[in-house]
């Protein structure tokens, strides 16, 4: 009860001046955090003490901690951790430091999420251009958008807060958009919102608004992306540097040292066993701060197709048989979902290139069970082992969504031409299938039987989106599904979800055509780590030992050590190149798999 009663009186202690934590007011807001700001002021506190008591009982136990075999490593540190400076010091700041980073949280969060509205934003103004021009009421455009978070991210979410303001909080629209306007992230969606009142308030050509905002949009990702590429160019000059000349540097002077015998060595085998990694993860970071993200539908999210039967009414059942049959069909639903995850293993791997997991961990431990060798070794294999299953899965519905997002403008572009002849959607749909459209050719013929059968048009084309789920795709069918709701003339529609599909199209076509350039410079650069390893251990090395010096230097050990080293780059290289050329930490799997498999043939069969 005393523990309680002190949180509440550090929540009370908050509340007593909100002025002074206005800043993180706005930050919670900005991040949908959805907690008081003293609440979390005094989660705070909380986090800061625990971990003061820790870390205090960590070095009070420092000595006994140190004669532990496991932890020897710490005994040259056994100066610095054994004072009282470090006893009362290292606790205080380790408190202070995550204190200050629960804090800074919302504004990290915050900062995700307008990089994220921004990147949606010319896709929603598409959308808003599309529903407008269809005939769509604002405040119907908005509920529809809030009800996509799947397809339209973060923009998505801020407009749920419209409508819970409209709905829930009673606020007429105009009030709602200006809360929304006011504590959103993004300044360009700001602008977006505070420029869409007077023309909501006016009612007339709201739809060239909007028309103006997905050009001006498109416009500005494109300028960004370029910007993204000129920095690019200098993070892969860093690499070049930071991952291939020091390591190359760290190793001739490992070599240097044993030759003169001096006892240092292990300060640069932690350079480039503990350096690599870490520098490479921070590399990665900054990558994934500044990139420009792409997810591809790899993402997969169903949408929920409900047909209620006219023939029961609600009254003819009561609860606990109502109860009864909603049970049965969960458990039908669920032995549904097994039977075909048996009839097809593949399926959830086809959704999900990440389940391809579950073949990677058995092929990992293949290596440690049946090959005899080094322990380095062993690790290499299983990641090359590891590796493989998830990245076929993941390069095959990669390319697949790409295919069949580039055929969507084609699609969309000839369904515009037939409605504009004054056919309905559906028809329209009919008559496409004596043309040939590609990839989609099977699908579309899908979606004509299943309206053919008695399924309704929305029903159908919500199945086509779920079978497909590329993101083009999935605008283009949301947009469509309520522009025929409310007419059958969808000419303007469909050239609208044609032209946002081409623009992405165009984006990605850009990005992939200046990845060539990073992809060449880690590869060179990799080769040329490669090959100072050769040099050194088939000419340098056979040198030193045939001078009689084998007693001050261990070619083997300098071996592993090379070993090691080109694992380690290689496994984060490829990761990098991945992050750097397409914006996706999986993209970069297959050249890691490339770079190590390289490596362990090198090491097996060409360096000696």
């Amino acid at each position: 009860m005393g523990f309680k009663l002190n949180t509440k009186i550090i929540r009370q202690y908050f509340k007593k001046s909100p002025e002074k934590y206005a800043d993180l007011r706005k930050s919670l807001r900005s991040a949908r955090m959805d907690v008081h700001y003293a609440t979390y002021m005094e989660q705070g506190v909380i986090y800061a003490v625990q971990t003061f008591v820790i870390m205090f009982v960590l070095f009070y136990m420092m000595p006994t901690i140190l004669k532990l075999e496991v932890f020897s490593f710490l005994l040259q540190f056994q100066r610095i951790l054994l004072t009282y400076e470090a006893l009362v010091t290292i606790p205080v700041v380790s408190a202070i430091f995550v204190y200050y980073l629960h804090l800074s949280t919302p504004i990290f969060k915050a900062s995700a999420r307008k990089t994220k509205i921004d990147m949606v934003l010319p896709h929603a103004a598409a959308f808003f251009f599309g529903m407008s021009k269809g005939g769509a009421t604002m405040y119907e455009t908005i509920m529809e958008m809030a009800r996509n978070p799947h397809i339209y991210g973060e923009v998505a979410t801020e407009c749920l807060y419209i409508v819970r303001d409209v709905e829930l909080l009673g606020a007429d629209l105009i009030k709602a958009i200006r809360n929304v306007a006011n504590v959103t992230p993004s300044p360009t969606f700001k602008d977006f919102l505070e420029n869409m009142i007077p023309i909501v308030e006016g009612g007339s050509h709201i739809d060239k608004y909007f028309e103006v905002k997905m050009d001006q949009y498109f416009d500005h990702a494109r300028k960004t992306q370029i910007m993204f590429i000129k920095t690019l160019e200098i993070i892969s000059e860093v690499y070049v540097v930071a991952f291939v000349a020091v390591p190359i540097f760290l190793l001739i002077t490992l070599v240097t040292i044993g030759l003169l015998n001096v006892n240092q060595t292990g300060y640069m085998f932690q350079a480039l066993y503990i350096g690599l990694p870490v520098g490479s993860l921070a590399l990665l970071v900054l990558l994934d701060a500044i990139s420009p993200k792409e997810e591809l539908g790899m993402k997969y999210v169903d949408k929920m197709i409900l047909t209620r039967s006219i023939s029961i009414e609600e009254e003819d059942i009561d609860d606990s048989e109502y109860k009864k049959k909603m049970n049965k069909l969960s458990r039908n639903i669920s032995k549904k979902k097994i039977n075909d995850v048996l009839r097809n293993p593949l399926i959830p791997i086809s959704k999900k290139p990440i389940y391809a997991t579950v073949f990677s961990i058995p092929l990992m431990a293949l290596p440690f069970l049946y090959l005899d060798d080094t322990f380095s070794k062993q690790v290499v294999l299983s990641l090359i082992l590891g590796i493989f299953p998830v990245t076929v899965a993941f390069e095959y519905k990669k390319r697949r969504l790409k295919k069949l997002d580039g055929a969507i403008p084609d699609l969309l572009r000839r369904l515009a031409e037939i409605n504009e002849l004054g056919l309905p959607l559906k028809n329209a749909i009919g008559l496409l299938l004596q043309s040939n459209i590609g990839l989609l050719s099977a699908e579309i013929r899908r979606v004509w039987l299943d309206m053919e059968w008695g399924g309704e048009m929305r029903d159908a084309l919500a199945r086509f989106e779920n079978r497909i789920g590329t993101p083009a795709l999935r605008r283009a069918v949301t947009l469509l599904i309520k522009a025929s709701e409310i007419s059958d003339d969808t000419t303007d529609v469909l050239v609208i979800a044609a032209e946002d599909a081409e623009n992405l199209n165009t984006l990605r076509s850009e990005r992939s055509e200046t990845g060539f350039m990073y992809l060449a410079t880690v590869y060179l650069a990799f080769g040329t780590f490669l090959y100072v390893c050769y040099s050194f251990s088939n000419q340098f090395l056979v040198s030193i030992s045939g001078m009689g010096n084998t007693g001050l230097i261990n070619p083997d050990e300098i071996k592993a050590t090379m070993f090691d080293t080109c694992g380690i780059l290689g496994l984060f290289s490829g990761i990098i190149l991945g992050e750097m050329a397409e914006g996706n930490v999986m993209a970069g799997l297959k050249h890691s798999f490339i770079l190590l498999v390289v490596t362990f043939v090198m090491f097996e069969s060409v360096i000696k």
